[in-house]
């Protein structure tokens, strides 16, 4: 156990800095967690057994209690008696994390996780009964109160009552004097009970209404409850000017409100309105107390006193009987009562609360929400483009004294015109929070709950600042200061526009006597300026430069822009002595979670310096794997094929066309087959075609991705083999490559992709078409053929927009294609780069805008001319 203190220390440091994964000790902590519940039930039982022999019938239950109670979780969980097994036969308890932690022992921060400021749970005062385990804990034994009723034939616990009476009177925040007391499953059940008896027996059906921003259960509840009697009719200052007339209205009146946290009053009144006052954060800890409330119908819930959520119960407090009479009526026939445990439960918990005058309780909670309230306006007031509710300090008869505000949610505004949906934009800065039209308010409003755990809350702080930052640097209001020579080269250098056909780079050649870089020109281009255009000039489409999405990419400089640190991680190694970033594999798994493309869970990942790399540590992977054999593994991917050069090894060679070895794949040869999908260069979707136990395949799907193509729908060892390979060849991959990936795929994910495969799919679609059009004229020169086809990610059928156009000269005297559109100034890839006919030319599509209008122009004069000399 000493060993378990001291590994919850060191990740208490470390959990200080929350962007850092918690890692180092865990496998420790985890060696104890596993075997110590059965080991702490022993060593408790028999301190049990020493300290007392009273205990007899209870010992069991007492000891499964402390042993479960005894498993820290890293102080980012909590086990429970009733929680979820850990897989053992014993069926023990395992730790169930909060929200953003993972690991058997809940020592792992999740960074990506998004703050969930949604529900309002109060564990904030979960800490405060950790710390009274003894006094607040009670013994249900198996026969406790079977029967429906409790004594003298009533459902309700005279002492829970007593205690209810006496905490008020305490508190002095409400007069329960000559009232009726009602329990109920929770405050929430109360409310339709209330509505139920207020609308009883009236001429027409009355109006519920509440003044906006109200909490939402009234709508939802009277909505789902649909009765005669009554009908949810909104926001009560609509109905202000028609309080006078023979309209009976039923006022929900929260005070303080959730979720702004303002002291209410109603709105409608006269004659025929009525008011049930829901008093769910009338205590010390959410507001000030001015004066004891005394009305009609009072509802109250123990979930917000002591933060017993799931214990479901509350209470009203109602002067007329005959109220009283009809809401008890529907509580006995919905339920039929009130659990006798949550009543029991309720009492042992209030008798915490009573000692010393209900001051502990109330000023833990206190002190807890005034200071995140403190924390989160001290971070928003830095903001022009969010804003909170405003809370004045208020006199307070149970603290004696001015207390400072202590909401327990942050009605949150969208300030920009531009932000009109304020829960997507929170969303989009991974805070979850619920909108203000749940609440009859405008979108322009969040709601975020500051009741939840401690860990949530600093998760929601840490967000919020980082989203307040952002607006900061945007609007230039941060101070650059190491940082600032870095930005103005890369600005300086961006703002150099090349005639808007080339780019100056900060790493570009410095013209003589100057300090800015020279514009380096696109193909065909040429002057300092590049605005020079050769119409000499062949047009290339060679290479595979994806520059088609550059225009994507320069309107998303601020996004996408990121700044290397001098000493960026300069060690060989990550933090936890991997070479690979754990946040970037994360970023890698979700977006193909995403596109739907790949299943990455359950795969291990090895990045490499570029796909070609892979390509080698594959091959090598799958080799050795065979190396018993006498005779090398033969390697092969069918024509046409993507052409690449392997090392020379004892263990693999090069064997050409998969169909050639078609026959062969039966017996006991061993094959690598290379399987591209889709293939480079036709673009079609391929399957591997060689079969049999001697067959492994090496999947290459590059440009398995929305803008390319439609999406139609683990080993081990071979990840150590492949993974030492890259190892040994370049010692890993690049922190910097890695840290620009990250950036890249987080701009990317953003929006769940759309906005850069919509882009890149909407540039190939156009050049695919603008190509074959031209090109369907000629008898010359045909294009392979590919059909519409359904994309789950885009859900629905997409055309055709391959990265290649795969090239064939028809004529019979032409077998050298690629000289025959070299002649007329097009430069391509020969088919026989593919293992193909030479009559086949790959021209690349994916280059920049510059460089597909000028192949555009010498395709369409190349197809001219063949039209002119056909007349």
């Amino acid at each position: 156990m000493y060993n378990i203190k001291i590994a919850m220390s060191i990740r208490h440091q470390e959990r200080k800095e929350m962007g850092n994964k918690i890692q180092g000790s865990s496998k420790c902590l985890f060696f104890f967690f596993s075997c110590s519940l059965s080991l702490n039930l022993s060593l408790l039982y028999l301190s049990f057994g020493r300290q007392s022999d009273r205990l007899t019938w209870t010992r069991t239950a007492a000891l499964e209690a402390e042993a479960v109670a005894s498993l820290s979780c890293s102080r980012h969980g909590r086990a429970f008696l009733d929680g979820i097994g850990s897989g053992s036969s014993q069926g023990e308890p395992a730790c169930e994390c909060y929200a953003c932690y993972g690991g058997s022992d809940c020592s792992e921060l999740l960074p990506d996780c998004p703050a969930d400021a949604d529900s309002g749970d109060p564990l904030f005062l979960e800490p405060f009964w950790m710390q009274r385990a003894e006094s607040s804990a009670v013994m249900v034994s198996g026969w406790h109160r079977m029967s429906y009723q409790i004594t003298k034939g009533t459902m309700l616990s005279i002492e829970l009552e007593k205690h209810i009476r006496k905490l008020h009177s305490v508190i002095r925040n409400a007069n329960e004097t000559g009232k009726f007391m009602l329990f109920g499953d929770g405050s929430t059940q109360l409310l339709n009970a209330a509505v139920h008896a207020l609308s009883y027996n009236t001429s027409s059906p009355a109006h519920v209404v509440a003044a906006a921003p109200y909490y939402g259960a009234y709508e939802a509840q009277t909505n789902f409850f649909k009765c005669e009697d009554y009908e949810w009719e909104g926001d009560a200052f609509q109905w202000k000017n028609t309080s006078d007339s023979s309209v009976n209205f039923i006022e929900f009146v929260t005070s303080p409100n959730n979720p702004d946290g303002l002291l209410r009053h109603p709105v409608i009144q006269g004659p025929f309105a009525k008011a049930i006052h829901d008093h769910a954060y009338y205590w010390p800890h959410f507001t000030a107390i001015p004066s004891m409330v005394d009305e009609e119908i009072m509802l109250f819930t123990l979930s917000k006193i002591t933060g017993h959520a799931g214990t479901r119960f509350g209470w009203a407090l109602i002067k007329d009987e005959e109220v009283y009479n009809r809401m008890l009526k529907y509580i006995s026939i919905n339920t039929i009562g009130f659990s006798h445990e949550s009543q029991l439960r309720a009492l042992k918990l209030l008798k915490v609360v009573l000692q010393g005058g209900g001051k502990d309780m109330f000023q833990f909670g206190y002190k807890t929400l005034s200071d995140r309230w403190r924390k989160l306006s001290t971070s928003l007031s830095l903001s022009k483009r969010f804003s909170l509710q405003k809370i004045a300090p208020q006199y307070c008869t149970f603290f004696l004294g001015i207390r400072e505000p202590s909401p327990g949610y942050a009605w949150l505004k969208c300030e920009m015109e531009e932000d009109e949906d304020c829960e997507r934009v929170l969303s989009g800065a991974g805070i979850i929070g619920r909108t203000g039209s749940i609440f009859g308010a405008s979108k322009r409003y969040v709601r975020l709950s500051l009741l939840k755990s401690q860990d949530d809350f600093d998760w929601l702080l840490h967000r919020i600042k980082a989203l307040v930052a952002q607006e900061a640097i945007k609007n230039g209001q941060i101070e650059l200061t190491w940082t600032k020579k870095a930005a103005f080269e890369a600005e300086a250098a961006a703002s150099i526009l090349c005639s808007g056909h080339g780019r100056a780079f900060i790493d570009g050649n410095v013209s003589r006597g100057g300090k800015k870089p020279t514009c380096e020109c696109f193909s065909c281009y040429g002057g300092s300026d590049c605005s020079q255009f050769s119409p000499h000039c062949p047009a290339d489409a060679a290479s595979g430069d994806p520059l088609f999405l550059e225009p994507f990419w320069t309107q998303e400089a601020t996004r996408s822009a990121v700044l290397v640190a001098g000493w960026h991680r300069m060690s060989y190694s990550m933090a936890d002595g991997s070479s690979i970033s754990s946040e970037l594999e994360w970023h890698i798994r979700r977006v193909h979670a995403v596109v739907g493309n790949a299943v990455a869970e359950g795969k291990f990942i090895v990045f490499g310096t570029g796909s070609i790399q892979l390509l080698n540590a594959a091959v090598h992977g799958l080799s050795l794997d065979t190396s018993s054999s006498s005779t090398p593994v033969s390697v092969v991917a069918s024509a046409p094929y993507y052409s690449t050069t392997f090392f020379k090894s004892t263990n693999y060679k090069w064997q050409g066309d998969s169909y050639q070895w078609m026959n062969a794949s039966n017996s006991s040869m061993k094959f690598i087959e290379f399987v591209t999908s889709p293939n480079n260069p036709d673009g079609r979707l391929r399957e591997a075609v060689l079969g049999g136990p001697f067959v492994k395949t090496i999947h290459d799907h590059a440009y398995y991705w929305p803008h390319y193509t439609a999406i139609p729908a683990p080993d081990e060892s071979l990840y150590e083999r492949v993974s030492r390979y890259v190892s040994l060849n370049t010692m890993g991959v690049s922190h910097d490559t890695q840290l620009r990936a990250l950036k890249v795929l987080k701009v990317v994910l953003q929006g769940g992709g759309e906005e850069i495969f919509g882009y890149g799919y909407q540039v190939m679609r156009d050049r695919w078409m603008k190509l074959s059009k031209v090109l369907s004229t000629s008898k010359r020169i045909s294009l392979q053929k590919l059909a519409p086809q359904y994309c789950i990610y885009f859900r629905k059928i997409r055309g055709p927009s391959p990265a290649y156009a795969w090239l064939r000269c028809e004529m019979e005297e032409e077998t050298d294609c690629h000289a025959i559109l070299k002649a007329a100034g097009i430069i391509g890839r020969s088919g026989s780069k593919f293992g193909f006919e030479s009559r086949f030319v790959r021209l690349s599509l994916i280059k920049s805008k510059d460089d597909f209008n000028w192949l555009l122009e010498r395709i369409t004069a190349f197809v001219a001319e063949e039209s002119a000399k056909s007349i």
